[in-house]
């Protein structure tokens, strides 16, 4: 067995076909990340016939400009059962970039140890790769643990989307409701380009010129090979106006109805349904009113969207967000079930990217959570993340000043 140094298309080739393959093994991945400050070399392990039998993209960086460290992102692609093959290779790994003055390695494999259930209080059901851990343990590597929600390179817990068993009718009535309202409020999608990026920007939590950039230089990369798109939102003023002005007359001969009925049977029953319809008429008066307003701005305005990466049989949603100005209008509702709607025909799931491990009504998360958990997703736990440190003395100093978590906060994706 030894370590080579692999061609893209070879890299490429191995890890499409790999069980554990991503998009973050893979060429246009490195070449983002290139743009992000990274080094980086595809490796490979090959057997003595010279036939791989594991591989890796590994990615390299100063923190703060002092030590390097590395990163497989989403780990090696490589059988982790197979223990004499893993262990082989962590020795291997080991030597090669201990002489190349590495500090440690990080990895975070795409492996599910878990199912969680949101009827049992998101208990989880666990499955035979937790002993990967142990093993992984065994070979040096130190698991690092989750302290706060969300702190981890890429989130421990996952929301999936099966979009072949995917059915609006099946959401909650709540959804339902939230996705119609959505459509019919002259709601409608683009698929936009880099240009457009600084616009998504403004959606999402971090606008800063260093996410604006990041975004740009993904999308860039990852559709010149179709492996992403940047899909907006807008609310398009003269369909919105037609449809709210429709509803209104609709509503007002029921309301009138409603009117009648009261006048005969001056029945609670009657008189509840009378007042759920006076405040019907209200918020599509002030619909008629939003929708005029903005008319006379403008004949659309985007007003949510988000960035989607296309691997294989998977979408991963890198980021969304939509503008709260609009919240009425549920944009973020018409969004995800949109993104289902687009690509079930061409894709098996979505990747929702993450749920805070903290559930409960007083988290900060809270709201987040409960808005992907609505469109009843798959929830997984994976591995964690994992360190291979090769200098101890120098892993502790980058540590005691609190360097290393300042530097992963730059590499979520």
């Amino acid at each position: 067995m030894k370590i080579v140094e692999l061609t893209i298309q070879r890299f490429d080739e191995f890890a499409k076909n790999h069980p554990l393959r991503n998009y973050c093994q893979s060429s246009c991945y490195a070449r983002y990340m290139g743009e992000q400050g990274y080094s980086y070399d595809y490796i490979g392990y090959e057997d003595d016939s010279g036939n791989l039998v594991a591989a890796s993209l590994i990615l390299f960086k100063r923190i703060a400009g002092l030590q390097k460290y590395a990163y497989a992102p989403k780990g090696f692609l490589i059988d982790y059962y197979n223990l004499d093959l893993l262990t082989k290779f962590i020795k291997d790994i080991t030597n090669k970039y201990k002489n190349k003055k590495i500090v440690f390695m990080k990895i975070n494999p795409e492996i599910i140890i878990g199912e969680l259930k949101p009827n049992k209080n998101f208990a989880g059901n666990y499955n035979k790769n937790v002993r990967i851990i142990d093993d992984l343990k065994d070979l040096n590597f130190k698991r690092r643990r989750e302290v706060q929600p969300l702190e981890l390179i890429t989130p421990k817990i996952n929301p999936y989307i099966n979009l072949k068993k995917y059915k609006k009718d099946k959401l909650t009535e709540e959804v339902k409701n939230y996705i119609n309202i959505a459509n019919n409020r002259g709601l409608e999608y683009d698929i936009a380009t880099s240009r457009e990026i600084s616009i998504f920007c403004n959606f999402i939590k971090d606008s800063s010129k260093n996410h604006l950039n990041s975004y740009r230089n993904l999308l860039n990369i990852f559709t010149k090979n179709d492996m992403a798109e940047l899909i907006l939102i807008k609310v398009d003023y003269k369909n919105f106006l037609i449809q709210a002005k429709d509803a209104y007359e609709l509503e007002l001969e029921n309301n009138n109805e409603y009117n009648n009925r009261i006048q005969v049977e001056p029945n609670e029953e009657n008189l509840n349904i009378k007042m759920a319809s006076d405040k019907l008429l209200l918020q599509l008066k002030n619909n008629i009113i939003e929708a005029t307003e903005g008319l006379k701005k403008t004949p659309n305005e985007y007003i949510a969207g988000a960035l989607v990466v296309k691997y294989l049989n998977r979408i991963t949603i890198i980021a969304s967000g939509y503008n709260e100005n609009f919240a009425n209008l549920y944009p973020n509702y018409y969004l995800y079930n949109k993104l289902f709607e687009i690509y079930k025909k061409d894709y098996d799931y979505i990747d929702l990217n993450g749920l805070a491990s903290d559930f409960s009504a007083d988290s900060k998360f809270y709201n987040d959570n409960q808005f992907k958990l609505g469109f009843k997703p798959d929830i997984y736990e994976f591995i964690g993340e994992f360190d291979l440190i090769f200098n101890e003395a120098n892993f502790k100093r980058l540590q005691s000043r609190d360097l290393i978590a300042r530097e992963l906060i730059n590499v979520k994706n």
